[in-house]
């Protein structure tokens, strides 16, 4: 495409948009709306994948080493596993730490003291784990395999499968609601367009006439909806991220537990991507109604 057509098309495109203000604004607005809804659904996800991996970080792995482990073998695994990248800390619990805690009452520290000496304490030595993420938990465990001292780990399996099963589910639902709002509005888009070539007919039959291509007819429409999208989308970033900052603010006084890190990174990508849906979606809609362009070339509109 030369520069001079896209300069006609650019200039076709604004003039049209000009002519059907009303039209016009419907199809940014739809456009903008559905990417906000889907934007807030893709963020509310993303908040809760972070707010679940984060409370995957905080739970605790436990290992339990072999009544045979001693003390000092003990302390020299804890010094290996810490070199472990998943790893954020590591606290050794020798059987009289473990004991004190589960009898931590003054009654039952004199019951510990009558009934459970240093000799028949049945309490394992343990290694307590924080992760750096929740993510991290299942290569670690494969490491942990590997490890002969060790003689159990705990690290709340059903819990764990829990928030997985939550957050797949998260996922898979804004997903759905992604593609249903996304093919709402590319009907929207697509009734739209169609719209505006019924009350054209007249001058797209002129061109075509003259000789103008299929492909020469459609250029204006699909920089009109490259144009709708465009803006569409910028709409929709800039109220989502004016939003965003406010509700988590808000969500963060009334639920200090709630933790996410959702960061300007994020966001940025998550921007991108709703760049692409709006422009995708203008550009779609248009050259879905213009399938059948050539219907114009008949001499009556009820090709329309």
């Amino acid at each position: 495409m030369s520069l001079a057509n896209f300069s006609f098309y650019l200039n076709e495109a604004i003039i049209n948009l000009r002519r059907s203000g009303f039209t016009a604004f419907v199809t940014l607005s739809t456009i903008a709306i559905s990417l906000i809804m889907m934007g807030a659904f893709l963020l509310a996800t993303m908040n809760m994948e972070s707010f679940l991996q984060h409370m995957q970080a905080e739970a605790l792995v436990t290992i339990y080493l072999k009544p045979e482990v001693s003390i000092t073998d003990a302390k020299t695994l804890k010094l290996r596993l810490t070199g472990l990248e998943e790893i954020e800390d590591i606290e050794l619990v020798t059987p009289e730490q473990a004991a004190r805690e589960l009898f931590s009452s003054p009654d039952d520290q004199q019951l510990l003291q009558i009934g459970i000496t240093e000799d028949s304490n049945p309490l394992p030595t343990t290694l307590r784990l924080k992760l750096k993420s929740g993510m991290k938990l299942k290569p670690l465990l494969t490491k942990l395999n590997n490890e002969p001292e060790i003689d159990n780990v705990s690290y709340g399996e059903d819990l764990f499968r829990q928030f997985q099963g939550l957050s797949d589910l998260l996922w898979i639902t804004s997903l759905i609601i992604v593609l249903a709002l996304g093919l709402a509005s590319l009907f929207i888009v697509y009734n739209t367009v169609r719209l505006t070539l019924f009350m054209r007919r007249e001058e797209i039959l002129i061109m075509k006439l003259v000789g103008a291509t299929n492909w020469f007819v459609r250029g204006p429409f699909m920089v009109e909806g490259f144009i709708q999208g465009t803006f569409g989308s910028l709409i929709a970033i800039l109220f989502l991220f004016a939003s965003y900052k406010f509700i988590l603010a808000k969500l963060t006084l009334l639920t200090p537990f709630f933790a996410t890190d959702i960061g300007i990174d994020q966001f940025f990508k998550l921007s991108v991507k709703l760049f692409m849906m709006g422009t995708i979606l203008g550009i779609s809609g248009s050259l879905l109604s213009l399938r059948d362009i050539s219907r114009f070339s008949k001499s009556t509109p009820e090709g329309v």
